[in-house]
């Protein structure tokens, strides 16, 4: 009798230590502590806050099913921060995992207009355009391209297919408008130097 008495005396005290230490039980802290941080870093963002979200989203780092979303937002507020050499580590990285992911090109093509390498953003868009020929995005973003590298004959080349297959869209004014600003001083240049080599012949 006794000893049923002590067993039954025991069952709670059981119970309770199983309840304190549930299978998992570290696991499930540890995914609801990289949620938070993960929740902290998105309030952060939309306060553009992008410094202190980079902080949080690194905290999240170590979460196996939060990992990749962090590492692509850390990128994302480097561009935004305009840290262009941390921001292009990144996205060529996400990009050996994902080689034919569009929206990690179209980032690192933007990348590389803004750092002034325009050569490889321009074979970047204009790979981007050929492989998305219903993106009025690429094509628009290619010809800002062109314009930057005075390339105006190629860049109007291209807002002619802009004009003739996005004719709603709504940057052609601005855009057609900054081309006429360049047309003619291109044209100009060439004039000019029209001018010195017949000089030069004579």
């Amino acid at each position: 009798m006794k000893i049923q008495s002590f067993l039954f005396l025991m069952l709670p005290f059981v119970f309770c230590r199983c309840a304190t230490s549930i299978p998992c039980e570290k696991k499930v802290i540890e995914r609801n502590l990289f949620e938070e941080y993960f929740s902290i870093a998105e309030n952060y963002k939309s306060l553009e806050n992008y410094s202190k979200a980079i902080e949080y989203y690194k905290k999240t780092l170590p979460s196996d099913s939060l990992h990749d979303y962090a590492f692509y937002e850390i990128a994302l507020c480097n561009i935004y921060l305009k840290n262009w050499n941390e921001a292009q580590s990144s996205f060529e990285q996400l990009l050996q995992s994902d080689s034919e992911n569009t929206t990690l090109k179209t980032s690192l093509a933007y990348i590389e207009a803004m750092r002034g390498n325009l050569e490889e953003a321009e074979t970047l868009y204009s790979g981007l355009y050929e492989n998305n020929p219903d993106d009025s995005f690429m094509l628009k973003n290619l010809i800002a391209v062109l314009v930057s590298e005075k390339k105006y004959e190629e860049a109007n080349e291209k807002f002619k297919s802009l004009e003739e297959k996005f004719p709603d869209e709504e940057s052609i004014p601005a855009i057609k408008k900054k081309l006429e600003e360049f047309l003619p001083e291109q044209n100009a240049d060439l004039q000019e130097s029209n001018s010195v080599e017949e000089e030069n012949l004579e």
